[in-house]
């Protein structure tokens, strides 16, 4: 005793700083654990996997007459033309070939859906017989196949139409296309009724509508869309 005070037991310090002194021991070994895991692992691979997208192409040939012009045409008359397709270069199937026309310059010939141009497409299953002409003429030695019923050049104009059946729809095929165009034989045309050629109302009669000296230049454009997608 000191001053009338008792002394700390010596002993009983010690034990409090070995406490002390674990629990910080304890304390650092957590924070060690808790930021680093061993974690079993292991890699393989399986051979390389080459993937190649295919191709759509769709071609005129072997005939191609489309740039072969008719001039001086008159109701009635009729304008046959070979433009074949192929799809040779192509490696992807097709599920659609459509047909679309367009005019520049443009007239009553193409705009008039009843009394202007008419158009159908046929195939022959083997090569035309062709004269060039002019005006060329075809005549098939096989099977012919009608692939576009007669329809309004003003319809293509607007809508596309698809083409079928064609060989061209598989890669590889070939087609041999002729396209006709007629003039309808009930198209009016009176100068004494309407003096002004290529002009009046659409679709009516001599007294409103005249297409004489109509001049259009056409454009066919042939759009192939590739098949449907499937398992490869």
């Amino acid at each position: 005793m000191e001053n009338g005070k008792t002394s700390e037991n010596p002993r009983r310090t010690t034990v409090k700083r070995v406490v002390l002194t674990v629990a910080v021991v304890v304390a650092g070994t957590g924070a060690i654990l808790g930021g680093a895991f061993a974690t079993f692992t292991d890699t393989t691979s399986a051979a390389p996997q080459a993937i190649s997208s295919g191709k759509v192409v769709l071609s005129v040939g072997p005939t191609n007459d489309s740039a072969t012009g008719a001039t001086n045409i008159a109701p009635g008359d009729s304008i046959p033309r070979e433009v074949d397709l192929n799809s040779t270069a192509a490696t992807l199937n097709d599920a659609t070939i459509t047909l679309g026309i367009s005019a520049s310059p443009s007239s009553l010939l193409d705009t008039d859906q009843t009394n202007g141009l008419q158009v159908q497409v046929q195939t022959c299953s083997v090569a035309w017989a062709r004269v060039a002409g002019p005006p060329p003429t075809y005549s098939c030695p096989g099977m012919t196949t009608m692939v576009l019923a007669s329809t309004p050049v003003k319809t293509l104009e607007t809508t596309p139409v698809s083409l079928t059946p064609l060989n061209s729809l598989t890669a590889g095929g070939q087609d041999y296309v002729v396209m006709t165009y007629t003039f309808p034989a009930g198209a009016p045309g009176n100068i004494a009724l309407v003096p002004t050629l290529c002009s009046g109302t659409a679709g009516t009669t001599s007294a409103t509508e005249n297409l004489e000296g109509c001049s259009s230049t056409l454009t066919y454009t042939f759009t192939a869309t590739q098949r449907v997608g499937t398992g490869k």
